[in-house]
């Protein structure tokens, strides 16, 4: 029985299994990365969001008539918008781009 072959398959074989591995490794590592960014993005997003209702609840009581207005916060603008009074109550819309 000639096994001088086998040393050379073995090794080729393991050698491919262990490049998978990496190249799974590699893709989970980059799609966590992807997926974490954009949680990050939208919470960001959502604290902005209630920060312009915030700042729009001080507006209020500092002047009645305000209306909205757009902020930038950094690289992201809040658009704040007012309708109101209604039996006196407002209507307070906040939206965040980023």
């Amino acid at each position: 029985m000639n096994n001088k072959g086998m040393a050379i398959f073995i090794s080729l074989m393991l050698l491919f299994l262990l490049s998978l591995g990496a190249i799974a490794v590699l893709l989970t590592a980059y799609n966590y990365a992807r997926v974490t960014d954009g949680l990050i993005k939208r919470l960001k997003a959502l604290s902005l969001a209630e920060a312009g209702i915030n700042y729009t609840y001080w507006q209020l009581r500092t002047d009645p008539d305000y209306t909205g207005s757009t902020l930038t916060i950094g690289s992201d603008n809040v658009e704040i918008t007012v309708t109101g009074p209604v039996s006196g109550r407002y209507t307070i819309k906040s939206k965040v781009t980023y």
